[in-house]
């Protein structure tokens, strides 16, 4: 080999190195999330198989998906992104195992944004569904991580109460929605 192809390799190998040093895997949803609720972490679809409700056992209770209202198979989506005008959206888009009657299937879509642990949404569009009193609203939210599993859990019903006009007031009062992180946007 000439001393001209040495060089070239050598220069080549450098810049091959230098690339390969410079690129850095994303981090995870886990890791997004590990300083709780913010913008970064609530960014990306989530789904919940219906109402999280409290299951007394014993001296303790247990959250539990609502056995009537269980979307297991078609869980509904909760999608947070940020538009191309770079204002913060969602889009709910209910199960079509929903027993809601008046709201079976739809989308919800609104503003949010992020408040200390709280999210605060507005539903602007789609929203025949929520009590009108409740579309512009602050709610309490947590995140929960189980190795790379995410949970958003948002602590009181918003998308999913028409699904539970019906039940008894203090097991409404007590109910979350759970959010499982599916994908980012």
């Amino acid at each position: 080999m000439t001393i001209k192809s040495l060089t070239f390799i050598a220069i080549a190998a450098t810049m091959f190195t230098a690339c390969a040093e410079s690129t850095t895997t994303p981090p995870s949803k886990a890791q997004e999330c590990a300083a709780g609720v913010t913008a970064q972490c609530v960014l990306g679809t989530w789904s919940t198989e219906g109402p999280t409700i409290p299951q007394p056992t014993g001296t303790d209770v247990i959250y539990i998906i609502d056995p009537s209202h269980n979307f297991r198979e078609d869980p509904a989506t909760l999608k947070f992104y940020v538009d191309e005008k770079k204002v913060n959206k969602f889009e709910f888009t209910n199960s079509s195992k929903s027993t809601a009657f008046e709201c079976k299937p739809t989308k919800i879509y609104g503003n949010w944004e992020i408040i200390n642990n709280s999210i605060h949404l507005n539903a602007t569009a789609g929203n025949d569904c929520i009590d009108r009193s409740q579309n512009d609203k602050t709610i309490q939210a947590e995140i929960n991580i189980d190795g790379n599993d995410v949970a958003l859990t948002i602590k009181e019903l918003y998308f999913l109460e028409p699904e539970m006009k019906s039940a008894d007031a203090v097991v409404k009062a007590n109910a979350y929605e759970v959010y499982n992180f599916v994908s980012s946007n």
